[in-house]
């Protein structure tokens, strides 16, 4: 069923879900975060979240540590001066760090379950629009998609021993020469999913 879903609509149901999570009321965040916890069951989202929460932990802990440190408020510890951080920006950065984490885990779930190809291919369908004002999305969808075969097949190459040796060894230039995109068909499902994340909107708004 999931494989089935329009590539067009995952986008537009990740952005529905970002969009939630961040108009979200605090009291609302509780809800949203039980449900982005059940993608830790699945054994095939599991390593998406893990990776892309452990890549982001360093801005995570620096935009906890910004705000808890800049904001003003009562100080944590009056004695240390403006050095404390206060109540009201230890509140703000563990909010704001924890909207940003549903989204990664969102967006973990996006790229588990989506070939790039297909992600591409949405962007191509959602850019249809901006052909209007000249926005070349054929370009743009073949560039998009060819880097990220590259870095793909890249990722998947034997590691140079040293870095020296990636240094003398001849350049591969036998890169991919074309991108190809398999079309899909909008159906009724697809308008199901978009019609779930306004539902969403309209749960944490009310």
């Amino acid at each position: 069923m999931a494989k089935s879903i329009h590539s067009a609509a995952r986008l537009l149901a990740w952005c529905g879900w970002a969009a939630a999570v961040e108009t979200a009321a605090p009291s609302r965040l509780p809800i949203l975060a039980v449900a982005a916890a059940t993608a830790f069951l699945f054994p095939a989202i599991r390593p998406h979240a893990w990776r892309l929460l452990r890549r982001t932990r360093w801005l995570l802990i620096v935009l906890f540590a910004a705000y808890a440190l800049t904001l003003p408020g009562v100080p944590l510890w009056p004695a240390a001066g403006w050095v404390s951080p206060s109540h009201e920006g230890l509140q703000a950065g563990a909010l704001r760090v924890a909207r940003l984490g549903l989204m990664l885990l969102g967006l973990a779930v996006l790229l588990a379950t989506t070939p790039y190809p297909r992600l591409v291919y949405g962007l191509y369908v959602l850019a249809r629009p901006l052909a209007w004002l000249g926005f070349d999305r054929r370009a743009f969808a073949v560039r998009l998609g060819l880097t990220l075969e590259y870095a793909e097949r890249d990722a998947q190459a034997p590691k140079r021993a040293h870095w020296l040796d990636a240094l003398a060894a001849p350049p591969d230039e036998a890169g991919p020469a074309r991108f190809v995109l398999a079309a899909e068909r909008w159906q009724t499902r697809d308008a199901a999913v978009i019609l779930a994340a306004v539902l969403l909107l309209g749960f944490v708004w009310a």
